[in-house]
């Protein structure tokens, strides 16, 4: 009995672990900064990381499904330098411009799935690869130049706001009710967990694993573009280094969320907690002045924690299942 106790423990620790671990940063820092807590900024924290949580909303379909694209960051970069190119150069229309952002997202991590496909490797090989591609396209298209003088529609998305509320956060908000009822209520969610739970075995059971895949890049493609649409509008320029080292700290978001490094497992919601972490984390040390190189450590000292726990629960499932059949075992061999 005390092994399940444990086990429905160290299950309800792993699923929720992010929640708990914000409530302690948000009471810590509540006592460090008597401003952590004011309206003005919180808002201020959802507005500067919602374009985060959306690109970490669809990474998280591609974790969950075991697979791992460390891409985002010059993928978010590229698609922030053609689309601004194609609206300051050539006069696109704003309106055409987000369109164009969100096609150019999903073909960027179709790209990526197809070659990982054809090439047999994990997806995580192959974007080692294809973010350098899009690491010297973003250079050669803006000459190591800042673009800016943005349509003031565009900046709008990023810099507007609906009453107390701006509009990124409103994005965000709406974009997390639509993932978690699709990984949630749909079939399509229970398909990502069974990918990622075990591939072969989804494939016995009548899945299209390629196609599911597919469909997945799909999703994380169009946050990805979503993402470069609100950063891009927020900051109203664009840089050919404006997403570079944005995919560690979305992956490190998705893990601290409870989503596995093996896939198979995770919630959505958990994933925002993630983001809203480390988020409050450098927001908090900004407030108590310490240096932003410290925010660094502390991400790495969190990536590692993360990836630490899960390994350490995963251990300890396996470890008190086995006590527990063994213990079902023995009753049953008692009765008899």
């Amino acid at each position: 009995m005390k092994e399940k106790q444990k086990l429905i423990v160290g299950e309800f620790l792993r699923n929720n672990m992010a929640w708990v671990l914000l409530v302690v940063c948000c009471a810590i820092f509540s006592v460090i900064s008597p401003n952590f807590f004011s309206f003005v900024n919180i808002i201020n924290i959802l507005n500067q990381n919602a374009y985060i949580i959306i690109t970490a909303l669809g990474i998280s379909f591609i974790m969950m499904a075991g697979e791992v694209d460390i891409s985002v960051g010059f993928a978010i970069s590229l698609n922030g330098v053609v689309v601004a190119l194609l609206m300051t150069k050539y006069g696109m229309l704003p309106v055409f411009g987000v369109i164009v952002s969100i096609v150019l997202g999903i073909i960027i991590c179709l790209v990526n799935m197809l070659i990982a496909h054809k090439l047999k490797l994990q997806l995580f090989m192959a974007t080692v690869g294809t973010t350098t591609i899009f690491q010297g396209l973003a250079f050669v298209l803006t000459q190591s130049k800042t673009i800016s003088n943005l349509p003031a529609a565009f900046k709008w998305i990023g810099q507007g706001y609906v009453g107390p509320f701006p509009i990124p956060v409103i994005i965000s908000f709406v974009l997390f009710l639509i993932v978690s009822f699709i990984l949630n209520k749909t079939y399509i969610g229970r398909y990502v967990f069974a990918i990622g739970g075990n591939v072969e075995a989804a494939r016995l059971a009548g899945i299209n694993v390629f196609g599911m895949k597919v469909f997945i890049a799909g999703i994380a493609g169009f946050m990805t573009g979503v993402g470069a649409i609100i950063l891009s509008a927020r900051l109203g320029s664009v840089t050919a280094n404006m997403g570079t080292g944005l995919e560690f700290t979305i992956i490190t978001a998705v893990l601290l969320g409870g989503v596995s490094v093996r896939g198979g497992e995770g919630k959505i919601s958990g994933v925002v907690a993630g983001v809203l972490i480390l988020a409050i984390l450098s927001n908090g040390m900004q407030l108590a002045r310490l240096d932003v190189y410290y925010q660094f450590v502390a991400k790495g000292i969190i990536m590692l924690a993360a990836i630490g726990f899960d390994v350490f629960q995963l251990n300890r499932k396996k470890k008190a299942s086995v006590k527990i059949q063994a213990v079902d075992t023995t009753e049953q061999t008692e009765k008899k």
